[in-house]
């Protein structure tokens, strides 16, 4: 019989057996083990639990404050939630301060309106301006100006049987009014090809140019329609394109209205804003606050 393995205890000079020694230093290290066992247990856990049997512990868990990046997450998509769909006016007043003039030149006023306006942007025809944001687009002319655009653009030869169309007449390609109206009072701008080599300078004056466009394009010769100039202004913009305004009132038979146009031209194209409205509305001192600002901001691209 073999006798076990014999080892010296140090604080006594006893021998004892190897595995009497072994088996008191595992069960001292099972006692620390666990001691560090609900440690280590709770760091691996990936968050606090929670025992709602514990009326105390539910108290102390919801008077804890959520971690730093989580705050700044939940406060950025709540942000973000706000701006894009800007609820409450909040994207509008904050692109509004410092009067607006930063958000305006980065065109947010496409999407947001800003101190009461939005902007009409049309790229493809390259000219811009601001109107009420509370004035809705005439659907029926955005219908039909995408219609005459497929039609130019449309990869169909022309059958030889068709005949000639009449040269159709110039319509707004962009037109804005207060909801619930007839269309009598609205902002547009149209848009017509001109002669080659036309420009507003030969035309003379503001005034000069007034004349003749009262006379031969807002009330030829035969239409029965009186027209009456109320003043004509020219400006020019960073660019050096040249803008007429002109404020004039058209009577006809069965109406009469107050208009204020602006014209510049380039590249061969006529581009015309008129903001119109019945003579009695032009009254309204609002009304006409929104058409002057509609008409200094025309801007061609």
């Amino acid at each position: 019989m073999e006798l076990p393995n014999l080892q010296v205890s140090h604080r006594s000079g006893l021998q004892i057996p190897w595995c009497v020694h072994k088996s008191r230093v595992r069960c001292s290290a099972d006692k620390h083990e666990q001691k560090r066992a609900p440690a280590e247990q709770a760091g691996d856990r990936k968050g606090p639990q929670l025992r709602l049997s514990d009326p105390v512990e539910t108290i102390s868990w919801g008077g804890r404050q959520p971690s730093g990046r989580r705050a700044l997450l939940s406060a950025l998509t709540g942000t973000s939630i706000v701006l894009i769909s800007n609820l409450g006016g909040t994207t509008s007043a904050l692109l509004g301060l410092a009067g607006g003039e930063t958000a305006r030149s980065a065109h947010l006023d496409v999407l947001y309106p800003i101190q009461g306006y939005k902007r009409c942007l049309d790229s493809q025809n390259g000219y811009e301006f601001v109107y009420p944001s509370k004035w809705l687009a005439d659907q029926r002319l955005f219908r039909r100006y995408a219609a005459r655009v497929e039609q130019r653009s449309g990869l169909d030869l022309p059958s030889p049987a068709r005949r000639p169309q009449r040269r159709p007449v110039a319509e707004p390609t962009a037109a804005f009014g207060p909801a619930g109206s007839t269309g009598e009072e609205n902002v547009s701008v149209v848009v017509a090809p001109i002669m080659p080599g036309f420009s507003l300078q030969s035309l003379g004056s503001a005034e000069e140019a007034a004349a003749r466009f009262l006379s031969t394009v807002i009330a030829p010769p035969g239409s029965k329609l009186q027209t009456t100039l109320i003043i004509s202004t020219s400006r020019q913009d960073e660019g050096g394109t040249l803008y007429y305004t002109l404020e004039y009132t058209v009577k006809g038979p069965s109406f009469f209205r107050h208009n204020l146009s602006v014209y510049a031209s380039r590249g061969g194209q006529l581009y015309t804003l008129n903001a119109q409205a019945a003579e009695e509305r032009w009254q309204d001192t609002q009304l006409v606050k929104q058409f002057r600002r509609a008409a200094s901001s025309f801007h061609i691209l």
